[in-house]
């Protein structure tokens, strides 16, 4: 009788294990922010904008990066394409881990001591492309994450940051739904 039991709990946990690992795991902050009807095709990337966001060129800056603001100014979005030297021993999932570091290491030397992170990451999928994101806060002036995704070998960093109301966790958990909304539905 024993031993039919520790049979039936190694089947359910071999099944379990199977099932968790070939479902792709979805983010904290959900997918579900309406998005615009209308879309953009902005140097090969197609992509809707969240609603209540519109889409600002930077004249100044010539950068290659997509920038939605929020209609009332309290957020943003920014998309922009890394150029990461990469070896091609690196599996998808290490690859967005070093992506993430870079990223997490330019933020800090752009924040210095006014930097905030507490060394969590998230990961997660959006629709078949695995992402791995990190938050982290400019002491109380405004709060961001960002969100390293591969999409046909192409590296994206999504930069979401919350202006006012910095600590403000449901106008976080928005923002960044927004964000993931719209990675979701980006193709390249």
């Amino acid at each position: 009788m024993r031993l039919k039991n520790i049979k039936y709990i190694l089947l359910i946990a071999c099944i379990s294990f199977i099932t968790g690992c070939s479902v792709g795991k979805p983010s904290v902050y959900g997918y579900d922010y309406p998005l615009q009807s209308t879309s953009h095709l902005i140097e090969n990337i197609s992509l809707k904008i969240p609603a209540q966001y519109h889409f600002v060129e930077d004249n100044e800056c010539f950068c290659r990066e997509l920038w939605f603001v929020k209609d009332d100014y309290s957020s943003d979005i920014s998309i922009n394409k890394l150029n990461f030297e990469r070896s091609n021993s690196l599996d998808e999932e290490e690859l967005l881990y070093q992506a993430a570091e870079y990223s997490l290491r330019l933020i800090k030397m752009k924040l210095k001591d006014d930097f905030l992170f507490d060394g969590r990451y998230e990961w997660f999928d959006t629709g078949e492309k695995k992402a791995i994101a990190f938050r982290y806060a400019n002491k109380n002036k405004y709060s961001g994450r960002i969100v390293i995704t591969n999409i046909n070998s192409v590296l994206l960093e999504s930069t979401a940051v919350l202006h006012k109301d910095a600590n403000n966790q449901e106008l976080l958990s928005e923002l960044f739904k927004a964000q993931n909304s719209n990675l979701e539905n980006l193709t390249y």
